[in-house]
């Protein structure tokens, strides 16, 4: 049976908003409306997409779509992602999930409330390259080296230091490769991460630089590394090895995968004009699994539960680095009602 294709309301208008369009696009669902507190950005990207603009209200008011996109600034993706879970709306929350935990405890709760799973747009997991490593590390056995690094320039399209968005390179940009390593950690059997340490240098500038040391249930010692590089290309990848075995992602500049040093094909990612952003970075293989487990009755991939866990790994590696790298058990055990850069302090 052919599977219908849902109707997309997108709540936000500015870059990251644009890249599910574009996603929204290359599925062939159809956008029925664009809301943004900006109406320039608002009517932007609506020509792009060819849907009308609406207000917040009137997307709250009658549900216009399946599917709700939330791509506002994280300070507000919470209150945003219930009004539409109110409203009828599935939803996808654009990573970071939030600000602080509590905020995160609140989307949980409505989660469990109102039965409908909120996605928690962790676009990389559903990348091929992230999606092969993931069904092939299982292979090698137990882990002795698990490791993430997430470097580039800081974003000039808004301020990442404003309180809107809660903290830095290892905030903004740490949720990623966070993710990543525990969705590796799980899929090779080594638990869910139970303390760390962190540093952070440089913080609040544009070469913000975050270290964390992430241990897991296995005894497992993850390392991440973040870190903003003024006028660097991105270099991105995730590594898992073992005794018998080591699995290597690269992200950036180029998706690719090896295994033992040797080259893994993975689908898209060898086209010679260069990697797809909605494609080959998982941002339409996320949302056509989110809404065919929807369709289907199956556990939607990952929930604002992936979400909190991570947000709770970056509290946690704040809280740590702003106390000279003191270790910190998991879950987190401080203040809930903090940002990760009230944290540091």
């Amino acid at each position: 049976m052919v599977q219908r294709r849902p109707d997309v309301v997108l709540w936000g208008a500015g870059m990251v908003a644009g890249v599910h369009a574009a996603a929204c696009q290359s599925l062939g669902w159809p956008v029925r409306a664009v809301a943004s507190r900006s109406a320039d950005r608002a009517d932007a990207l609506a020509r792009m997409v060819g849907a009308p603009t609406r207000t917040y209200d009137d997307l709250l008011t009658k549900r216009l779509a399946d599917l709700a996109i939330v791509a506002t600034p994280p300070a507000s993706h919470v209150d945003d992602a219930i009004g539409l879970l109110e409203a009828g709306y599935q939803v996808v929350v654009e990573a970071p999930l939030a600000c602080t935990l509590a905020d995160a405890d609140r989307l949980i709760d409505a989660e469990r409330r109102t039965g409908r799973s909120v996605l928690y747009s962790e676009h990389l997991v559903a990348s091929p390259v992230i999606d092969a490593l993931l069904a092939d590390v299982g292979s090698l056995g137990t882990l002795t080296h698990l490791s993430a690094r997430a470097l580039q320039s800081a974003p000039t399209w808004r301020n990442a230091s404003e309180p809107s968005w809660g903290g830095g390179a290892l905030f903004d940009l740490g949720v990623h490769p966070v993710g990543l390593v525990i969705r590796t950690a799980a899929e090779a059997g080594a638990g869910a991460p139970v303390s760390l340490t962190a540093v952070i240098t440089d913080a609040g500038t544009d070469r913000e630089h975050g270290t964390v040391k992430l241990r897991f249930a296995s005894s497992l010692l993850a390392t991440i590394v973040v870190g903003w590089q003024p006028g660097s290309t991105p270099s991105w990848d995730l590594q898992a090895s073992s005794a018998s075995g080591v699995l290597r992602a690269e992200l950036h500049p180029q998706p690719s995968l090896e295994r033992d040093g040797d080259h893994v094909a993975i689908g898209t990612v060898s086209r010679t004009a260069g990697p797809s952003l909605v494609d080959d970075y998982g941002y339409a293989p996320q949302l056509k699994r989110f809404w065919t487990n929807i369709r289907t009755g199956r556990p939607v991939p990952a929930t604002s539960q992936l979400g909190r866990q991570v947000l709770d790994v970056i509290a946690a590696a704040h809280w740590s680095a702003g106390r000279n790298a003191v270790a910190v058990a998991l879950p987190f055990p401080g203040p809930r009602d903090q940002t990760p850069r009230d944290l540091l302090t």
